[in-house]
């Protein structure tokens, strides 16, 4: 048990390692010239167009999930690239580790590797908005469990879209009709009660979306709780998506590549 520990102790280790030194940098970037662009115009031309002057901070909040979220098209696409490819994820599975276990390895790698980035967002938002965005209010300890619970949310839904996916050729597929319509729908343009109070039955089929409660959940934490669904409630249901969707993509996995 304790070498089997320190084996994917040692790979996650790795990964990190990896993922720091060669690939970081460049992803801070990649997401820093996204959100810019993105509450910049929310900031100065939209509200010329009649948009509320404070949407830049709704959007400005949204848009550290945003970050979160769109990372699992990046590892799905490099893990579904393996699997084309060399396969390095077959040797790591034929290490003395249970299957189970390297995938949970892979689970906090990809929460982890979502985490880093989505931090470094929060100061250069703040940056943008300055007196917009006031950070004395927010609630720092239900940051971190929105934070927390929102990478590992991104981390099981790179499991599960991995597992949906039959090669590199079908993979924009996903893309398109299914991570697209999440994120539109996720709450990270409009509330869930705005949507409600404009088409009811839309509304009532998007509470099925777990992105929306991890929006909803970190705009309570930086503009308050009126106006959003419940935090904790929204929490657990996000942590349901969480086990169901990651459990799911593991076992589909594990299937696929004959580790059960």
């Amino acid at each position: 048990m304790k070498s089997m520990m320190k084996t994917a102790y040692q790979l996650l280790k790795t990964d990190i390692f990896k993922f720091v030194r060669y690939s970081l940098f460049n992803n801070v970037i990649n997401k820093m010239v996204w959100v810019v662009c993105s509450v910049l115009v929310a900031l100065y031309i939209w509200p010329s167009m009649g948009m509320s002057a404070n949407f830049c901070v709704f959007l400005g909040v949204g848009a550290i999930v945003s970050c979160i979220f769109w990372d699992c098209w990046d590892v799905s696409v490099q893990f579904i690239a393996d699997l084309d490819g060399n396969n390095i994820t077959q040797y790591y599975l034929s290490l003395p580790i249970p299957a189970p276990w390297f995938f949970v390895k892979q689970a906090i790698f990809y929460a982890i590797r979502a985490l880093i980035p989505a931090l470094c967002i929060l100061p250069l938002i703040k940056l943008i908005l300055w007196n917009k965005l006031n950070l004395i209010q927010v609630h720092w300890l239900l940051f971190a469990v929105v934070m927390f619970s929102t990478c590992f949310f991104g981390a099981t839904l790179s499991l599960f879209i991995t597992s949906r996916v039959k090669d590199m050729n079908s993979i924009d597929n996903i893309s398109m009709r299914f991570l697209f319509p999440i994120w539109f729908f996720g709450g990270g343009q409009f509330s869930w009660y705005t949507l409600y109070g404009i088409a009811p039955v839309i509304a009532k089929i998007s509470l099925i979306n777990p992105l929306l409660y991890a929006m909803e959940s970190m705009h309570v934490v930086f503009l308050g709780q009126q106006g959003y669904l419940p935090f904790w409630p929204s929490i657990g249901v996000l942590w349901v998506f969480n086990i169901a969707i990651g459990a799911y993509g593991a076992w589909s996995l594990m299937r696929r590549l004959d580790c059960v």
